[in-house]
C-alpha cells in the first residue's frame, strides 16, 4: 500500500472522522438554538430593522430617526429579506444563512486543500478544522442574525475559484465578482482581495492582471454609481463614519485570541512554513500571518468581536489540510498524520467539553426558558405606549416599536460630533422616552480609584452620563432576561 492510500485510510482516517464528528455535533447547538426566539446577540434586532427595510422597498440609508445609523453595506439586507419573506421572519433567516455559510466556507477549504493536491482525508481535515474553530471559538457569533459570515463565504470562494486551477483571464473574473459580492454584503473583508492582488502581481501574467484590475474597478465603480444613484452620499458617510479605537482593549483581546489559537497557529504555521515553497501553502502561510496582523489592528474598534479573527479560523483550516499534504508527501504515515491532525486542532478539543457543557444545559431547558422570559420582556414592552430606547433591538422589533434610537453608532456619532453630547441625556432630562431597556453596565464604577481606567467593554453602547441621567430621572421599572427596564420619574 503506497503513502496516499495510507493517508487515506487507518489512524488518520479515524482522527479525522473524530474531528468532523465532534465539529457536527457542537454545530448541532447553534442550529438548535436558531428556532428558539430570544436575542443572540443585539446585531439581530438591528439587522432585522434593515431587513424588513429593504424587503418593503424602503430606503437603508435615509427615512427613519435621525439617531438610528445604518454602517453596513446595503446587499445582505435585500438577500436575507428576501429569504425572510419565505420563511417568514427574517431574523430567522438571518440565522440560516449563516450557518449555510459556515457550510460554505467549509466547503471552499476543502475546494482548496483538493486543488493543491490533497486527499479525500486531507480535503476533510480541512472541512472539520474549519467547523470546528467556528463552532467552539464563534459559537454565539455561529448562527445569528448577522451578514458577517455571508460575506467570508463569497470571500472564501473567491480565494478557492483564484486557486482553482490553471491560471485564466475568466477563472479571475469570477474570483472579482465574488470578492465585489463580499464586499457589497460586509465592508470590512479586504483582506482576501489584498491576498489575490498580491499573488497576482508576483505569479500572475498580463492578461490576469489586467482582467483582475479591470474588473475590479469596473465593478466598484459599478457598486458605488449605483449606491449614489439611489440614496446619494449617506451610504459612503455611514458606511466609512470613523469609530474609537484603543490600544489596551486590541492588546488584550488579541492576546486572548492567541491564547486560545496558540496551538493550531504554531502546529499549522510550522506546516505551512515546511511547504511553503509548494503552492499554495506559501500563500496560505502570508494569509495566517496577515489574519493575525489585521484582526489585531482591527480588534482595537469599539464594536468588533470575534469577526475580525474569522480570517485567521479559514487561514488555520486551509493549512491543516495543506500542511497534511505535505506530510503525506514527506513520507509521514497515518499515525503521524492523526497526531498532527489531533494538535492542529488541541486548542477546539479542550474546549469541547465546556462548550458541550453548555449544550447540554442549554437542552435541557435552558434555552426553552430563555425564551419564555423573553417572551415576558416583549409582552411588557408591548403595552407601554410613548417611545421606546432599546439596547436589545430584537426586543423592539418583536414589540412592534418603530426604529428610534441605535445605541452604539449614536454613541459614536457623539463622540466624533455628528450628534450633539447630550442627544439622549438631554431626551431623558425631558422624560420625552417612555422606556429605556438597558443591560449595559457603566464603564466605571463609583469604587474605581481616581485615574484607574476600566478595561474598555467591547461594545460600549452608552457612555456613562446616561447612566447618571437614568440615576436621576428614570426609576427601574422592571428586571427581566433582556436587563433592566425604566421609566420616567414624576415630575417634581
Amino acid at each position: 500500500m503506497n503513502s496516499q492510500a495510507d493517508a487515506r485510510s487507518g489512524p488518520f482516517r479515524t482522527a479525522v472522522l473524530a474531528l468532523l464528528g465532534l465539529a457536527l455535533v457542537l454545530a448541532l447547538y447553534p442550529l438548535i438554538r436558531a428556532f428558539f426566539d430570544f436575542e443572540i446577540d443585539f446585531n439581530e434586532g438591528w439587522n432585522g430593522y434593515f431587513q424588513l427595510r429593504a424587503l418593503a422597498g424602503l430606503p437603508l440609508y435615509s427615512g427613519y430617526s435621525p439617531f438610528f445609523a445604518n454602517n453596513y453595506p446595503p446587499l445582505s439586507f435585500y438577500l436575507v429579506g428576501a429569504l425572510g419573506k419565505v420563511v417568514g421572519d427574517p431574523v430567522l433567516a438571518g440565522r440560516l444563512v449563516s450557518l449555510a455559510a459556515l457550510a460554505a466556507i467549509a466547503g471552499a477549504c476543502g475546494a482548496i486543500v483538493r486543488s493543491a493536491g490533497g486527499g479525500r482525508w486531507e480535503r476533510w481535515l480541512a472541512i472539520a478544522t474549519c467547523v470546528l474553530l467556528f463552532a467552539a471559538f464563534a459559537v454565539d457569533y455561529l448562527g445569528m442574525n448577522d451578514p458577517q459570515l455571508l460575506g467570508q463565504a463569497f470571500a472564501t470562494w473567491a480565494l478557492a475559484v483564484h486557486l482553482g486551477g490553471a491560471p485564466s483571464a475568466r477563472r479571475t473574473l469570477l474570483a472579482a465578482g465574488l470578492v465585489a459580492v463580499s464586499v457589497l454584503i460586509k465592508h470590512n473583508l479586504v483582506l482576501v482581495p489584498l491576498l489575490i492582488t498580491a499573488d497576482l502581481l508576483l505569479r500572475g501574467t498580463g492578461r490576469t492582471r489586467a482582467a483582475w484590475f479591470a474588473g475590479g474597478i469596473a465593478l466598484a465603480a459599478l457598486a458605488a454609481g449605483l449606491l449614489y444613484a439611489c440614496a446619494g452620499s449617506a451610504p459612503f458617510t455611514m458606511i466609512l463614519a470613523p469609530r474609537t479605537w484603543e490600544v489596551d482593549r486590541a492588546f488584550l483581546f488579541t492576546v486572548e485570541i492567541l491564547g486560545r489559537y496558540q496551538a493550531p497557529i504554531a502546529v499549522v504555521g510550522a506546516g505551512l512554513y515546511a511547504a511553503r515553497r509548494r503552492r499554495p501553502a506559501g500563500l496560505i502561510l502570508a494569509y495566517l500571518i496577515a489574519a493575525i496582523a489585521l484582526g489585531a489592528a482591527w480588534s482595537g474598534g469599539a464594536g468588533t468581536d470575534i469577526n475580525v479573527f474569522f480570517d485567521l479560523s479559514i487561514a488555520l483550516a486551509i493549512g491543516a489540510g495543506l500542511a497534511a499534504v505535505e506530510l503525506r508527501e514527506r513520507g509521514f504515515g497515518p499515525r503521524m498524520l492523526a497526531l498532527f491532525a489531533l494538535l492542529a486542532n488541541a486548542g477546539a478539543l479542550f474546549f469541547a467539553p465546556e462548550a458541550l457543557g453548555r449544550f447540554g444545559v442549554d437542552l435541557a431547558g435552558d434555552m426553552a426558558d430563555r425564551a419564555r422570559l423573553f417572551r415576558e420582556d416583549r409582552a411588557w414592552l408591548a403595552a407601554r405606549t410613548g417611545p421606546v430606547v432599546c439596547q436589545s433591538q430584537l426586543l423592539c422589533l418583536r414589540s412592534g416599536k418603530p426604529m428610534l434610537y441605535d445605541s452604539f453608532n449614536a454613541t459614536q456619532e457623539m463622540r466624533f460630533g455628528r450628534l450633539p453630547k447630550d442627544t439622549l441625556t438631554g431626551m431623558l432630562a425631558r422624560r420625552e422616552v417612555a422606556v429605556v431597556q438597558i443591560s449595559d453596565l457603566p464603564a466605571r464604577t463609583p469604587n474605581d480609584p481616581p485615574g484607574v481606567q476600566a478595561y474598555p467593554p467591547r461594545f460600549v453602547n452608552f457612555d456613562d452620563d446616561v447612566f447618571a441621567a437614568l440615576d436621576r430621572y428614570y426609576r427601574l421599572a422592571r428586571v427581566g432576561v433582556s436587563g433592566r427596564f425604566y421609566v420616567p420619574k414624576e415630575m417634581p
